[in-house]
């Protein structure tokens, strides 16, 4: 690779985490200087970015199961959701979300 596509190529990956720290509100310090390995501080950022968004979803099920909960004073077994969501700086989605909990009884546990 030349030196004007590694510096291109650089560029185009600070450019990303810089996007995906903003939308994270991501304060940290970033990896500086010559010959440091951007890709792998990238592929963190995704992470955290991953991670954000698996802890909004537990907690999602968890608000829609005690809805659910003190609507019918049964704990449902199946939850469905259906909510816009902002994934990326302007990338909004419709996702439909369905989770199905098989239950065991008091007796088959014996």
């Amino acid at each position: 690779m030349g030196r004007d596509s590694a510096g291109g190529a650089s560029a185009s990956l600070n450019k990303t985490i810089s996007e995906i720290m903003t939308f994270l509100s991501d304060r940290g310090r970033r990896p500086g200087g010559r010959g440091v390995d951007l890709r792998d501080f990238l592929h963190e950022k995704l992470a955290d970015l991953a991670e954000k968004r698996y802890r909004r979803g537990f907690r999602r099920g968890h608000m829609e199961s005690h809805k659910r909960f003190v609507d019918t004073g049964v704990f449902p077994t199946e939850i469905d959701f259906e909510a816009e969501r902002e994934f990326f700086d302007g990338q909004n989605r419709r996702v439909r979300l369905t989770s199905k909990i098989r239950t065991v009884t008091a007796r088959a546990k014996r």
